[in-house]
């Protein structure tokens, strides 16, 4: 089983990352579409999991994701955890960051985006035709989260899993009109306002998991198809 998902293998800090190459891509859709250049980063392959979050809460006593229960039920371990709001995941981020050593962030709005359409902005990770066989959407029929590995063949172009479907995931962005610029303030994490949530949910329909779809929230949101993943510089 991938260190990601079941964290047992290589430790339970252990993150299987892919990279994303540096380059100009087409970020948003329609009338909103334009280029935006990125440096190169990495993101995380998957979803973080009940099992990996399970292990910040024990090691801090950070509050348990808000599902009314101290300890997910086992069989959700591989699972994306969900009620988690942009503050548990930043705080996720930082003691990641403390107990490796390598410094883990949200990926911005931009960097999800690249991540799950590829350098040439396909409709959703695996091309421009929606596939119900691919990702965890509302026509799948589950009517819950699945396991992060469940829908391999809906790989993005650079290797990342579960982009779209199962669970909205926060990025680090302020949710403001387009153009995306990094350095308009939107990016700052002190500032406080509603942020950029991506990829869509088990709950979502087709149009609502294209890998252009925006959705923002409060900072102090929670919700039982919202989750995150983690990014970094290289």
């Amino acid at each position: 089983m991938d260190a990601v998902i079941g964290n047992r293998s290589k430790g339970v800090n252990s993150v299987a990352m892919v990279r994303v190459l540096p380059g100009a891509f087409l970020l948003g859709e329609g009338e909103d579409a334009h280029a935006v250049y990125l440096a190169a980063f990495s993101i995380a392959k998957y979803p973080v999991t009940n099992r990996a979050y399970q292990a910040f809460v024990d090691a801090t006593g950070h509050q348990a994701s808000r599902h009314g229960q101290s300890r997910y039920p086992e069989v959700l371990s591989d699972h994306p955890v969900v009620n988690i709001s942009w503050h548990d995941a930043l705080a996720y981020c930082d003691w990641l960051s403390a107990t490796t050593g390598q410094h883990y962030r949200l990926p911005t709005e931009a960097e999800w985006e690249k991540a799950a359409r590829g350098a040439d902005s396909r409709t959703y990770p695996w091309g421009n035709v929606f596939d119900t066989a691919k990702c965890n959407s509302w026509e799948a029929g589950m009517g819950w989260t699945t396991p992060v590995n469940a829908y391999p063949n809906g790989v993005s172009p650079w290797g990342a899993m579960d982009m779209v479907g199962n669970v909205w995931e926060w990025c680090s962005s302020l949710y403001a009109d387009y153009p995306y610029c990094g350095d308009d303030g939107r990016e700052d994490l002190v500032v406080e306002g509603w942020r950029v949530l991506r990829g869509g949910s088990w709950f979502d329909h087709e149009w609502g998991v294209r890998a252009a779809r925006r959705l923002s929230g409060q900072s102090n949101h929670v919700s039982h198809n919202t989750g995150f993943r983690v990014a970094q510089e290289v």
